[in-house]
Parts: C-alpha cells; structure tokens; sequence
C-alpha cells in the first residue's frame, strides 16, 4: 500500500486547500522525507486528513468517528482525500462534511464518504460501504492501519521499560491481541454461567410436584362417580323442560291479552284529539274535484301580473332610449369636430418632415459620393477579416513552434541551438530546413555517446554487485555464530568446537561496499535518464521539424493573399503583431460607409412617409366634414354636461355609441307597444276563466270560490293527516287481532292443564335447583380433571429436565477443564501465554531493524518472567541487563526498531511501502541520529517512503527534503515543500 496524494481543505489550523504531492519532485525520488514545523503548527493534521479520508477517523481523536472539531473556525466546509496504490490498482478516497448552507454558523451535517477508481468512477458513496471498500482494499482495518502505516514511536519508548503487566496491556494496544483476554474471559465467565445454571435447573427439578399414585387414583374414580350424576340431573331437567315452556306461554298469552285491551282503550282517546284534523282532510278532499280550475285560474292571474310589470318595464326602457339618442348625437358631433383639428395638425407637422428629411438624405448622398472607394467593403470584409485571422494564426503557431523548439534544443546542445534562427518572420524555407537538419544530425551524434556511457555504467553497478553479494555471503555466517553452543553440532559443517561462536571472526567492510554499489546505481541512473531525456527531446524535435518548415510556407501565403485584397483599399499589409489593429480600421471604414449608406436610405423613407400622412390628413378632414352634415338637427333645449377633450371617445366609438342608441330607441319602442297588447290579452284570458269556475261552485257545499280556497290545504299536511288517518285503521286492526289470538291462546293452553299461579312457581324453582346442581357437579368436574392434567404436564416436565440435567453435566465438565486451562476472570492467564508467543514474533522483527540501526544490541525476552524484555550487548559476551540500563540514544534506537518491526507485523499480508513516524528524535546525540536517518533511508531498497514528524532542529539540517508547516497570522498555517540540495 503506498500513499501517491494526500489533500485537505479547513482542517485544524490548516485553512483553505492544501495538496501534498509525494509523487511529484523533491518527495517523489525521496525515500525518507521529514514534517517539520512548530509546536501546534498542524503536522499531525496531515496524519489526521490521511485517517480521514480512508477510515473516517482522525489519529489523534483515536476510535471516535467522524470527529465534530477538525473542521477550521469561521468555516462552513472541510474535506480529506487521499490518492493511493496498492496490487489492483490506483484508487482515491475522499472525506466530506459541512455545515448547513456551509455557512459558518450553520448546524453541523453528517459526514460523506466516496471512493473512486483510477478512472474516476465510484466504488462506494455511503460511508458503511467506504469503510468495506477501504479494508478490501488495504487488507487493513483502522488499528491495524495505525500499527503498520502511522507510527506512535513514543508509544514504544514506555514500552521498553514498562513493568510486566503494564507491558502486557501496551503489547495489546500496539500488537491488538485484545481477543486472547476477552477469550480468557469468556471462557472462565461461560464456564461460571453453566455451573450456575446447572445448579438452578437442579433446585428448580425439586420444585415440580406430582401427586402421590393412591390420591391419583381416588381423583380419577371421583371423576368417573361426577360424570354418572351429571348425566342422571340431565334426564330430569330434560323431562320438566316441555312443562316450563308452556307455563311460559300461558304468562306471555295472559299479558298480550291485558295489552290489546289498553291499546284499544288509547285509540279511542288518540282517534277523538284528531277529529278536527280528520274533519280539514274530509273537507280538502271535497275540494278536488276543482284543483284543475283553480289551477288555470291561478295561472292567469298570475299573467295578468306579470304583463302589467312588463308593460310599465317597456315604457320606461323606451323614454330612457330617447334620453340616450340625444346624448350621443352630441357627443358624436363633438368627436368628429376635435378629430377635425387633430388631422388638420397632422398635414402640418407633416409638411415640416418633408422639408428636414430632404435636406438629410442630400448631406449623405454628398459623403459617399467622397467615400466611393470604401463600398467595396462591403463584399470583401469577411475574406478581409479571414484573411488577417489566418495570417494572425499563422504567425502565432509557427512563434509558438519555435518557441517550443528553440528552448529544447538549447537545453540539450546549447552552443549549437546558438546558430540557428532567433525570428523565423524572416527565414526563407531552405534556410529554415537547412538549419534544423544540421542540429538534429549533431543531436543524433549525442545520443551515441550517452549509449556507450550507459553501457560503461550497467558494467561498473554489475561488478559493484557482485562484489556486495560475497561480502554479505561471509556476513551471514558471522550473523550465526552467536547461535552456535559447546558441544552441539554446526547446521553447516558439523564440528562440535566453535572457536567463533563469541564474536571473534574477522569482520567484513559490508557498509563501504554497499555505498560503492549505490553509487554506481545512481551514476547508471543518471546516464539513463540523460540518455532518456535526450532520446525523447530529439524525437519531439523531429517530429515538430515539419511543422516548422509548413509553418514557414503557409505564412508567406496567406502574406501574399492579404496584399492582394488590400490593393483596392490602398492599405498596406499589417506587420507582426498589429493584425488586430488593420482588421478594426476596415470594419470601422465598412461600418461607417454601411452607415450613411443606411442614414440616406432612411431619410428617403421618412420623407416618403411624411408625404404620405399629409396626404391621408387632408382626405381624412374631408370625410369628417361630410359626416358633420349627415347627422341631424338636435333640439334646442337639449341640455348636456361639458366634456373635456383627453375624456372624449374616438369617432369610430363614438359613431358605434350613436348607432347602437337609434337601434336602441327604436327597439323599445316596439316593445312598449307590444307589452300593451300582451296585457289586453292577459286581461281578457282571465274573465274567460273565473267566471265558469264561479258557476260551478255555486252548486257545491262551499256556495262561494273564497270558501273553495280556504277549504284547500297543501300537499304536505294532507298527507301527515292522511298518514294519521291510516295509522288509527291499522292500530285499530292490529289490536282487535291480537286480543283475538291471545284469548284463543289462553283457552288452549287451560285445556292442556297447564300449572299456573304458585304450582307454576313451585315447578319452575325445582327446576332452577336442578340447573345449580348441574353447574356446581360441572365446576368440580372441571377442577378434577385440570389437576389430572397438571399433574400429567409436571411428569412428562419432570422427565424432560432430568435428560436436560444428565446432559448439561455432560457439558459442564469440558467448560470446566477449559476454564482451569485458559480461564480467569480479568483474561490474564491466557492473555500471557498469547502475549508471550505474540512478543517472541515482535521481538525477531525488531532485531532485524535493530542490526542495522546498531550491531551491539539485541532485544530479547526473558526466561524467567515471559513478559519482561531485556537487552543483549554483543560487544559485552552476550550479556543480558535491563531495559532501564539503555541511554537515551539508545532506548530511542531500540523503540524505533520495535515500531518498524510492528509495521512488518501488522502488515504481513498486505505490502506496506508509506510509513510515517511521529517524533522521538530529540534525544539522539549526531552520530546516533545519523545512524537512524542511515537505517531509515535504507528502507528505500524496499521502496518504501519514510516521512518522519519531528521539530528538532538537527533533524531538519540533516534530512534536506522536507513538508514544512509554518504558522501564519490568526492562528492559520501553511505547507510548502522544501526540495533536496543537488548532488556534489
């Protein structure tokens, strides 16, 4: 896994938008780079925007997701994105959050998380999904991460000298073997859990009681005796039951006999409060025979109302009619004469146009006349303008060409790249193609020689190779002498003596022959890469050979083309640089002959025009004249309001007004006249009507027509009285009936002997006993029956948890062995056994970083407490001492050698290649610093990248590239990148 780019935008005291770019020069060929700055300058917020962007987390704030105060004061948005590599591909991980609207003092929004691929399509956009996609990825979780990629080094420092059970619960945080406790845990706690519940089933087996086999079976026969009885007590009530039910007959025969006789009772009385309503209906029906006469008589009356109201409507209508005549003759008369006088205006403003527009299309005839030359413009501007652009282009591409070219070539011969063109505006074809063969040809002869000194230097790094190969083949033996013990034989040769086992062999100049070897490989690189460098340079510039020389060509063209066309204008073709100025003095010239152009042609049309409005002027006063004599005389004592000139409407209105009033006026008039008609008919329809139905009347019980009316009622009430009417018949028919069934009822039931008065009462308390008993003998029958049930359950229970008891025993037995073997209740039994073997591993680890940062020193554990470290000094015999006897340089050599043998054990399944350590330089004295920074930058055999956090100041001097973060004004950093001081 390698870290390519890290971005961040508002996070801590980093404001803005920050880009740390370690694939691009000075980080990208630094294998150990430092992160340096002040105290609280913001160097661990870049580690904190890389957890961010990957986990969702910040280092600092530990396992808290998405922590709410990275985010910069006095901003609304932040965000963390880190581009990285590892075996499937490149891919980028980004971390957003903001506020509401991202305004500052908005409320805080949850987090987003995305991922990307190289091409930009996402993988994941919700943050459950990120965090999947993330560990698929790297093969790590956020702890492991922090273990293999971001380093505590401090974290190491107390390790060394921790007590053993502080040191245990430090190896769980760094090596996260949390599990082997809370296994150790579990296992004693499972173990307690099962005991306990074994010896509660075993109390709760006690606590199921079945009854004894004598009470069981003195239940059961009870049951049996109950049931006999119960069958006996249904016999007997079955046999009164025909009997209670005709006593309960003859009672409800008696009572409806007793309510009929009521009922008949309250129809009289009901019957004689109706009479007089009974007597109105009688009355109404006499009047039926007459509702069609009184109907139409109605009718006509009711149109004889009606021609009355719209007779005197009509007349009324008809005068207002007249009224309305006479105004709008006279508001006609008074349009017509401002209409009048607004035409005559209209010939006179016209005739003043007339004079002005002439005298303005002279003035441009007149200029154009002086300006004949430029009215070719107005065809051949845009082959003007095309022709300029394409010169303009031209001569931009071929300047942009050479200085393209130019720069090159003097980068690679510079004293050649001298001889050739400084401007090609005056280099001719031939000399152009002349000069640039001659430099691409002394270029090619270049490129050979750099092809013999590669070849010299691939020579030299092979024998410098071969060399270190056979110094480290004599190192390894030496590396194991230290292993060998009296008496036992050699894994290579068998002897049972060891003359060198205690470090007496002689030793072999490995670190001289090393730096020999790195220093043929960057010679062989450096010849490659000007090699490279040249190779691609002269391929560029050939190809851009041909360009140049076309370039060239097509400029003197299109020069030749634009004289052509600028002869007629007696212009002169532009020199370089003023192209843009020529195209605007021909458009300025096109416009403005375009321009009078258009000035005579609209003065023309406005003459024209005026001409014309003065003419329609005078013919439209001549028609209004004619309308003024067409209308009539008006009276002389017409009297009407005065009407100001902007209120007046136009004569098409107001001749439409004095249309539609004579239209008006003659309409009603015919109305009036005839609404009078219609009223002499209404009139004589209605004596037609009321005098046949008066003769009829006569004859009848109401004698007179006012009586018939009076005697009417309306449809509603005649049919409540009616309904009253029915309802007494039908009452009346329903009581007779129901007293007639009730004494046939009774008469029958006398003769069947059925009991009534205190024998009926006496039989039916037999039988209400006798229904008692059956519920009681029920209820008791009921109980037997749940306690045979119950104590059916509590056997078949009893039976299942004895099998349960036998095989939780069972059971119990391995949880208990397992507890005695790993168990304990905080976990430490197993914790230590784990963490013992977990420390061995670290340990091999670390010494292997440890040899090479030191080669007197070898950690190792103890063997007589399995968790304290000790330190072996090779340069002592071998002996052992305590981690508190090591200096501070060297407790810092030894944690560093730790945190790097962490990183290989954390990431033993994925390739780490970006590591980051975070402080711990500041005790080392120079020589050991160069040591660490020596061991550090030794890991870039490895590829890997080292970034080291640190504000001493030595360390800073000593490694010369660095990711800097200073301080600014309001609390606000920055990060600039300091590159490496060139080779000597």
């Amino acid at each position: 896994m390698k870290i390519l780019r890290i971005r961040l935008k508002n996070l801590n005291s980093l404001k803005g938008e920050h880009c740390v770019d370690l694939t691009a020069e000075p980080l990208a060929s630094a294998g150990l780079f430092a992160i340096t700055g002040s105290m609280g300058a913001g160097k661990s917020t870049l580690l904190d925007a890389i957890t961010l962007a990957l986990y969702g987390k910040a280092a600092r704030y530990g396992n808290e997701s998405n922590p709410e105060h990275v985010m910069s004061r006095h901003t609304g948005e932040c965000s963390a994105e880190v581009e990285f590599e590892v075996p499937s591909g490149k891919y980028r991980a980004v971390w957003e959050r903001h506020r509401s609207r991202k305004k500052p003092d908005g409320a805080l929004q949850q987090p987003k998380r995305y991922i990307y691929d190289q091409a930009g399509e996402p993988l994941a956009q919700q943050i459950r999904e990120a965090e999947l996609k993330i560990e698929e990825l790297l093969g790590l979780n956020y702890d492991r991460f922090l273990r293999s990629v971001l380093l505590a080094q401090g974290e190491f420092a107390r390790f060394l000298k921790a007590k053993a059970d502080e040191r245990a619960e430090l190896l769980e945080s760094l090596t996260g073997t949390e599990i082997y406790s809370r296994i150790g845990q579990l296992a004693f706690a499972e173990a307690n859990r099962r005991e306990n519940d074994l010896k509660a089933k075993e109390a709760g087996l006690g606590q199921i009681a079945i009854q004894a086999d004598a009470a069981r079976t003195e239940l059961e026969a009870a049951v049996k005796q109950g049931d006999e009885e119960r069958v006996r007590l249904e016999k007997e009530m079955a046999s009164g039951s025909e009997m209670v039910g005709k006593i309960a007959s003859l009672e409800g025969a008696r009572v409806k006999e007793k309510d009929a006789s009521a009922e008949q009772t309250k129809i009289t009385k009901d019957t004689q409060a109706a009479a007089i309503d009974l007597e109105r209906l009688r009355r109404h029906r006499l009047t039926l025979p007459f509702a069609e006469d009184l109907a139409r008589l109605q009718a006509a009356e009711s149109a004889m109302e009606s021609a009355t109201k719209k007779k005197k409507k009509a007349e009324e209508n008809h005068a207002a009619a007249k009224t309305a005549l006479l105004k709008t003759n006279h508001l006609l008369r008074l349009s017509i004469a401002a209409a009048l006088e607004t035409q005559r205006q209209r010939a006179a403003k016209a005739g003043v146009t007339v004079q002005k527009e002439t005298k303005v299309a002279g003035d441009a005839h007149a200029w154009l006349d002086e300006h004949k030359h430029d009215a070719v413009l107005a065809d051949q501007l845009g082959d003007l303008v095309a022709a300029i652009a394409d010169l303009k282009s031209g001569r931009t591409s071929l300047a942009s060409d050479w200085s393209y070219w130019r720069p090159i070539a003097s980068q690679i011969l510079p004293t050649d790249a001298q001889a050739l063109p400084k401007n090609l505006e005056t280099t001719k074809e031939a000399e152009l193609q002349a000069a640039l063969d001659e430099f691409l040809g002394k270029a090619g002869k270049r490129e050979e020689a750099l092809e013999v000194e590669v070849k010299d230097a691939e020579k030299e790094l092979a024998l410098r190779k071969d060399h270190l190969e056979k110094a480290k083949l004599i190192a390894k033996l030496e590396d194991h002498r230290h292993d060998l013990k009296s008496g036992e034989p050699c894994p290579l040769c068998g002897a049972l003596e060891h003359p060198y086992a205690q470090g007496a062999a002689p030793s072999t100049a490995i670190a001289e022959l090393q730096a020999e070897v790195t220093k043929a490989s960057a010679k062989l690189e450096r010849v490659m890469e000007a090699k490279r460098t040249l190779s691609d340079s002269v391929k560029d510039l050939a190809e851009e050979r041909g360009n140049l020389i076309t370039g060239v060509r097509k400029c003197d063209a299109w020069l030749k083309t634009l004289e052509r066309l600028l002869q007629p204008l007696a212009a002169k073709a532009p020199a370089p640089g003023k192209e843009d100025a020529l195209r605007t003095e021909l458009r300025e010239r096109e416009l403005g002959y375009r321009n009078h152009v258009k000035a005579e042609d609209d003065a023309t049309k406005r003459k024209a025009e005026a001409e014309r409005a003065a003419k329609a002027a005078g013919e439209e006063a001549a028609n209004l004249e004619k309308k003024i004599g067409r209308l009539g005389i008006l009276p002389a004592d017409l009297e009407s309001e005065p009407v100001a000139d902007g209120d007046l409407p136009s004569v098409a209105d107001a001749e439409q007004a004095y249309s539609s009033a004579v239209l008006e006026e003659k309409t009603t008039g015919v109305q009036a006249v005839d609404r009078r008609v219609d009223l002499q008919a209404a009139l004589e329809q209605l004596g037609a009507v009321r005098k046949p139905l008066e003769a009829s009347v006569a004859g009848s019980e109401f004698k007179v027509l006012d009586h018939l009316r009076e005697a009417r009622i309306d449809d509603d009430a005649a049919k409540k009285i009616g309904a009253l009417e029915s309802g007494l018949k039908q009452r009346t028919t329903a009581a007779e009936a129901l007293l007639k069934q009730a004494r046939k009822d009774i008469t029958t039931l006398l003769d069947q002997k059925v009991l009534e008065g205190a024998a009926a009462e006496s039989f039916k308390g037999r039988q209400i006993q006798l229904k008692k008993d059956g519920e009681m003998l029920l209820e008791a029958q009921t109980t037997r029956r749940n306690q045979i049930k119950t104590d059916d359950t509590n056997r078949r229970l009893r039976q299942e948890k004895e099998k349960e008891l036998g095989e939780d025993r069972t059971s119990l037995v391995v949880w208990m062995r397992l507890r005695e073997l790993i168990g304990s209740h905080d976990g430490s039994k197993f914790r230590r056994y784990a963490q013992a073997i977990s420390l061995d591993i670290l340990t091999r680890h670390a010494n292997r970083h440890l040899a090479k940062l030191s080669d007197r020193y070898r950690v190792c554990r103890d063997e007589q407490e399995a968790l304290n470290l000790q330190i072996e000094d090779l340069h002592q015999a071998g002996v052992r001492r305590p981690m508190s006897s090591l200096s501070g340089g060297e407790s810092f050599l030894a944690s560093l050698a730790l945190a790097l043998g962490l990183s290989d054990l954390a990431g033993r399944t994925v390739r780490i290649d970006s590591l980051f350590i975070d402080e711990g330089f500041g005790s080392l004295d120079p020589e050991t610093l160069e040591v660490a920074i020596a061991a550090l930058e030794s890991l870039r055999q490895n590829h890997k990248t080292v970034g080291v956090i640190s504000h001493v100041g030595l360390l800073k001097e000593r490694i010369s590239t660095q990711i800097v973060v200073e301080k600014m004004a309001g609390g606000v950093s920055r990060i600039r990148v300091i590159p490496e001081e060139p080779a000597p």
